[in-house]
């Protein structure tokens, strides 16, 4: 049997810079089979050499056993020969579809292939060509290696899915291209309100990307402010420094440290973005010569290419992180996903939790604005973290309160139960959380909890939305909020939620909420802090 290499290496045609198409005649007697049956006899078989994709054979259709076959809706289109039809093919229990495709009405450039018939892989499980087996080949695509550095960041760098993808298979590109290179990093500024950037650390030897995140506070710091990514961040230029001289010669403490590593060579590169932000990229050479002219040259041709492509991934991450830090996890990757018109959503079974800081009209007044602002933000963290402790998802900040969800994923009772004891569980160590916070000012809140169907979607004018949760279920989550300040407690479930609580809970009456019907029966814990 014929290697599919040999095969490829017989039909491709002679190397060119111009894309074409080749159709060309088959002089041998070409022959199909599916478990022991003959779809194709032929000695008119034509065969197609398109760059970049593996030879196809097409057969006149009047030499392929069509009783076989039947026409399918499905359809494909190529800008280079035409719109091609389908077909299934059904021979005894086996089904396959789409099977084969076939030109009938072609670009003038492919005309020769007219009413052939093309095939997938899958369809043959034995392909003679004279007397010679072969493996019947399935369209794909046949790149060539790239010949240097910017031909792979051109045609094959785009396949990297995230940043630590990218990097190493740069760092593995260099080292293919022949550039010594023993430690890669990328450094690059991100949006985002926990971390100013990250760095992504390659190293050849175990030819694994490490991952780290920048604080914000230590951009002010010595590590950064004496280092060479600063000088280069401010546009000043590439630094190198060779590693193999006396460290009395190094200006930055980062070169001692490679150098003990064993490196002997160490470049940083600007990788400039399109909004003008310049992030790094640091090479480490542990080469007796260290990196050469050639080898830097290489690098800095290539420089606006590698910066595009950490370009896409930044703002892919940066888009995630902030739809996450603005719109809460869930919502923020419905949005990225592509919920982003008004009434895109879906109706959803939750849990809601709404949590309200009391007193806050006093304590703005007592505290004065910057300590009041210090104060709220200590309480939306004690509140939201105890909330994602427990599975929930914060949707928005409302002036001084919280609204969050647990969703419910199916309507079994295990289910909704689950959701109901994770957002007590939540409203629980919020009051904890919030009694062990040392303040000027004591903080007290009041949490609402309920659980009914709400709309979980965009809402809002035509140009300015908000996804987040609408329906009765979370006004009346509000409503009970508001009883917890007239009856005294800090804690108040619906009977929706109090009857898949396993604690101990009491009824506190029936209380009227305002724009609902009936008055509905809350409860409250035991405990006397209910934390």
């Amino acid at each position: 049997m014929m290697a599919v290499a040999e095969l490829v290496a017989r039909e491709r045609p002679a190397a060119s810079n111009k894309y074409s198409i080749g159709i060309h005649p088959v002089p041998e007697r070409i022959q199909g089979f599916k478990d022991g049956v003959r779809l194709v006899d032929t000695t008119n078989a034509l065969i197609v050499r398109e760059t970049h994709l593996v030879p196809i054979y097409y057969i006149p259709r009047e030499d392929v056993a069509m009783d076989y076959f039947s026409r399918t809706d499905f359809r494909t289109f190529c800008p280079f020969k035409g719109n091609a039809s389908h077909w299934a093919l059904t021979l005894g229990d086996h089904q396959s579809s789409p099977a084969a495709w076939s030109y009938e009405t072609p670009f003038l450039e492919a005309e020769p292939v007219k009413n052939h018939i093309a095939f997938y892989g899958d369809v043959f499980d034995k392909w003679v060509r004279g007397e010679e087996e072969e493996k019947y080949l399935s369209p794909r695509m046949l790149l060539a290696e790239p010949e240097n550095l910017v031909d792979w960041l051109i045609r094959g760098a785009w396949a990297a899915k995230n940043h630590v993808e990218l990097t190493a298979q740069l760092g593995n590109r260099l080292v293919q291209t022949g550039i010594p290179v023993a430690r890669l990093n990328v450094a690059l500024r991100q949006l985002h309100p926990l971390v100013a950037g990250r760095s992504y650390i390659w190293r050849r030897k175990s030819n694994e990307v490490e991952e780290f995140s920048i604080s914000h506070t230590s951009l002010n710091g010595p590590g950064y402010l004496n280092s060479p990514m600063k000088l280069v961040s401010e546009g000043l230029g590439g630094i190198r420094q060779r590693l193999d001289v006396d460290e009395e010669n190094f200006e930055f403490s980062i070169m001692a440290e490679l150098k003990a590593q064993g490196a002997t060579d160490y470049v940083a590169l600007p990788l400039p973005f399109s909004d003008g932000i310049i992030h790094n990229l640091t090479l480490t050479s542990d080469a007796p010569e260290g990196f050469s002219t050639s080898d830097l040259g290489q690098i800095f041709e290539a420089l606006p290419l590698i910066s595009r492509m950490y370009e896409v991934h930044k703002v892919k991450s940066d888009s995630k992180a902030l739809l996450e830090t603005y719109l809460g996890k869930s919502a923020g990757n419905k949005v990225l996903n592509g919920l982003v018109k008004r009434g895109d959503g879906e109706t959803i079974q939750a849990v809601i939790y709404f949590c309200d800081l009391s007193d806050s009209t006093a304590l703005t007044e007592k505290l004065g604005q910057q300590k009041y602002l210090n104060h709220l933000n200590k309480f939306f963290d004690a509140s939201a973290v105890s909330v994602a402790e427990n599975g929930g998802d914060v949707l928005k900040f409302i002036g001084d309160a919280i609204l969050a969800i647990f969703p419910i994923k199916d309507t079994s009772k295990e289910e909704i139960a689950r959701a109901c004891q994770q957002a007590a569980k939540a409203a629980r160590s919020t009051i904890t959380a919030l009694a062990e916070i040392k303040h000027e000012a004591p903080m007290h809140c009041t949490i609402g909890l309920h659980h009914g169907e709400v709309m979980y979607g965009n809402v809002g004018s035509e140009d300015r939305l908000d996804f987040t949760v609408i329906g009765s279920a979370t006004n009346e989550t509000a409503r009970i909020g508001e009883i917890c300040k007239e009856i005294g407690h800090a804690i108040l479930l619906s009977d929706d939620v109090a009857t898949h609580i396993p604690e101990d809970v009491r009824s506190v009456g029936a209380f009227a909420l305002k724009g609902v019907a009936e008055k509905r029966e809350l409860f409250c814990f035991e405990t006397a802090n209910e934390g």
